[in-house]
């Protein structure tokens, strides 16, 4: 056997029954064994790690988030308005405007009336009042709908559809909100600190990949010090981009083992929470969300992809636009081989799963958001009513129907222990996964939808030295996953996180 130069021992190694050891060497794991098979060959000068009995896992993969915007939160760029109450997220707003001085941009992120009392959106007037002189954009934690004060609207373009627009609540949705956005754009260097911070989650989180959903402009930033952040990134970017990426031969799997391309981010339609999620049955209150393209417009993205060599990344939670994704395909004659994926697809009616999987296509999914919003007294009753919330996010018949499945975070939160605890205890029996199944959605499975399965998602020699180390293999504990901690994580063999407590 090579010298290992890292070896972990005297803990459990997830997909391996008696195996306690795993051997690195380099960046790629060496062997997988008993301590007593493996030790013998280790070079005095390794490094040895006893786990003391904990567990050993694939580095997650979050294969749905979107990392340059985590980091701009991550960093303070982005003001967190996350799990606050309404005074507490105007208290946060009015906070910024006195630090960074009247006059400068504030934009802030993260606040969502699903906890407040009356479940009201935020509004211009509110904002108005913390901060009269200084524009301020703050988005619900879906990035489907922010709200602007009146100073902010001011900056609206033009060009922005007056159809997402509504001035007097200060509410912009889709693409109006990303031109608004498109205002306020942080520099290489504040891109380069949010990605750093965002790759520090990450780590501590016991994320090693991400596939982040992102606009081409941050491409730069993510390639300056690629290596040294240690989080390996597959970038899906937007639509909007393609006429750049396209001439110049770029295509889904170019890049390296830090930074590569994914596929092509399309937007069907838009979120529960911002009732713009396109749907048959009305949302109770009314309004049946809308769908972002002409069913024409969007087979004929699929097709100029597909001619590319592109990967599509559709973004479908309403039954109506899961169903228009579905007819594009079709219509398309998509191929399988490049395991085209559907985005969160939370509300697929009766027969789409069938369909899907008969076209070959991959669905991604994020079980956060049935911990955030799914079961009783929960927004998702609230907006769609209990029959149509317990048909939500079916993950344990997409696992049934054999559709590939991988699970992603969207940054709400990016904790994939948080995840897979939403996932294994969700409230109804068609979202519920066993610990197995969902830990496979956060590793194999990612690995699967970006073409990485031969080195990432298993415990196995041969394999990158991505990996995990929790306090106890979250099978022993189904209904604690979520008080699980993340003890080291190590990415190429590399040590990135270690829990203060066992320094």
């Amino acid at each position: 056997m090579t010298r290992a130069t890292v070896v972990l021992h005297n803990g459990t190694i997830h997909g391996q029954k008696v195996h306690t050891a795993v051997a690195i060497e380099g960046s790629r794991i060496l062997a997988v064994g008993r301590g007593e098979e493996i030790l013998p060959h280790v070079g005095e000068d390794a490094l040895r790690i006893d786990l003391r009995g904990r567990a050993v896992l694939p580095g997650f993969i979050d294969a749905h988030v979107h990392i340059m915007h985590t980091g701009l939160v991550e960093s303070g760029w982005r003001i967190d308005l996350t799990n606050g109450s309404r005074d507490e997220v105007l208290a946060a707003l009015r906070d910024a405007v006195r630090c960074r001085g009247v006059g400068e941009w504030i934009v802030g992120y993260g606040w969502d009336e699903s906890g407040w009392r009356g479940l009201r959106y935020l509004v211009r007037e509110e904002l108005d009042r913390v901060a009269p002189g200084t524009p301020v954009l703050a988005i619900r934690v879906d990035g489907h709908l922010l709200t602007a004060n009146t100073c902010a609207l001011g900056f609206l373009p033009d060009s922005a559809s007056r159809r997402l627009v509504d001035r007097e609540a200060g509410h912009l949705r889709e693409a109006a909100a990303h031109e608004m956005l498109d205002r306020v754009v942080p520099d290489r260097a504040t891109s380069a600190e949010a990605l750093s911070a965002a790759a520090r989650l990450c780590h501590r989180l016991g994320v090693t990949s991400v596939h982040t959903m992102s606009r081409l402009r941050h491409v730069s930033a993510f390639m300056d010090g690629r290596a040294d952040r240690r989080l390996r990134v597959t970038i899906c970017p937007e639509v909007a981009s393609f006429d750049k990426l396209e001439p110049v031969g770029l295509r889904t799997g170019f890049g390296d083992s830090w930074l590569r391309f994914g596929g092509t981010k399309i937007f069907a339609d838009g979120s529960i929470g911002a009732r713009n999620a396109a749907v048959s049955e009305p949302f109770r209150g009314g309004g049946t969300g809308e769908l972002n393209h002409e069913d024409d417009v969007l087979t004929s993205m699929i097709r100029a992809a597909e001619g590319a060599g592109w990967q599509t990344v559709i973004h479908a939670i309403g039954d109506r636009a899961i169903g228009q994704v579905l007819d594009a395909h079709e219509a398309a004659g998509s191929d399988p081989a490049l395991r085209h994926r559907i985005e969160h697809f939370e509300l697929p009616r009766e027969g789409q799963l069938g369909r899907a999987a008969k076209l070959g296509l991959c669905v991604s999914m994020q079980p956060n958001f049935i911990g955030n919003w799914s079961g009783p007294e929960s927004l998702y009753v609230e907006r769609l009513g209990e029959v149509r919330d317990r048909a939500s996010n079916p993950l344990r018949r997409v696992v049934d129907e054999g559709l590939p499945l991988a699970f992603g975070s969207d940054g709400m939160p990016v904790s994939p222990l948080y995840g897979l605890h939403s996932a294994v205890n969700a409230p109804y029996p068609d979202q519920r996964l066993t610990v197995e199944e969902a830990i496979a959605c956060y590793t194999v499975g990612g690995a699967w939808f970006g073409f990485e399965e031969d080195s990432k998602g298993r415990v196995e020699p041969g394999m990158l030295a991505d990996l995990v180390v929790l306090d106890e293999d979250p099978l022993i504990e189904p209904a604690r996953i979520a008080e699980r901690t993340v003890e080291m994580t190590f990415v190429g063999g590399e040590r990135v996180y270690e829990r203060e407590e066992e320094r």
